[in-house]
């Protein structure tokens, strides 16, 4: 006979495993009540870690999509220009120009610090510019024409002290040691247009302003009057033999 099992044994066999495998499954074996808690401990914690885990990720979403929105997608840049800022005002560029020093034409002085310095301007054939000049230059000697010194000869000769000036006209000007004739300024005009000082008040005035410093030349030369006497009437002189009358 063959060892093999017959078909209604092996049938047999497979219902008791069944049955078996049924009756294990039906009742779980009892778990003690300390066991119970720390499982529902556990879940609870699972549950709350994956609400923060969840509510973390919705607040990153959020956030990404308020960056975009306000940045139109790119980071860095602004989809609209961000508002003024408001400034503390600067000093105006009329109290910046505040002059250094005034000439006064009419007064024939120059004021500067405080300081009054007689001047010679240009006469009345050949005024000295008015307005708001600017020192672009210095110079402690400087080789000018001197028919701008109102001499009438052409040639240059080394002055002292020079300070140059651009009027308003965009045309140059000098400030000069007028030492050709120390007596003119303070009393008489005699350059041509030129604004000349004694020497040790064009050095002084030298050392004092420098390029950028404003120099304001206001008012007009006065009108040159005459001092020279007139000549007196001629007087008649007997030439005859002593002792006679006319």
């Amino acid at each position: 006979m063959s060892d093999e099992p017959r078909p209604a044994e092996s049938h047999r066999k497979l219902a008791l495993a069944l049955h078996e495998w049924a009756h294990d499954h039906e009742n779980p074996p009892p778990v003690p009540g300390a066991e119970i808690r720390r499982r529902a401990v556990r879940r609870r914690r699972r549950r709350h870690a994956s609400l923060a885990t969840v509510g973390a990720s919705a607040v990153a979403a959020v956030s990404v999509v308020l960056s975009m929105a306000f940045t139109g997608g790119k980071e860095g840049h602004h989809s609209r220009p961000p508002a003024a800022t408001l400034k503390a005002p600067g000093p105006s560029s009329a109290a910046a120009s505040v002059p250094a020093a005034t000439v006064n034409l009419s007064r024939r002085e120059l004021v500067v610090g405080g300081r009054v310095l007689p001047i010679s301007a240009g006469a009345a054939k050949t005024p000295t510019p008015t307005g708001r000049m600017t020192v672009t230059g210095k110079y402690e000697v400087a080789a000018l024409p001197t028919d701008t010194l109102g001499l009438g000869r052409r040639y240059e000769t080394k002055a002292p002290w020079v300070i140059r000036l651009r009027t308003p006209q965009n045309r140059t000007n000098y400030i000069v040691a007028l030492t050709l004739d120390e007596k003119a300024p303070g009393n008489y005009d005699s350059t041509t247009g030129w604004i000349g000082l004694r020497r040790d008040d064009a050095e002084w005035l030298y050392r004092r302003l420098d390029p950028g410093a404003v120099v304001a030349v206001v008012g007009a030369v006065p009108t040159p009057t005459s001092t020279t006497p007139a000549p007196a009437a001629p007087t008649a002189v007997w030439t005859g033999p002593a002792g006679t009358a006319p």
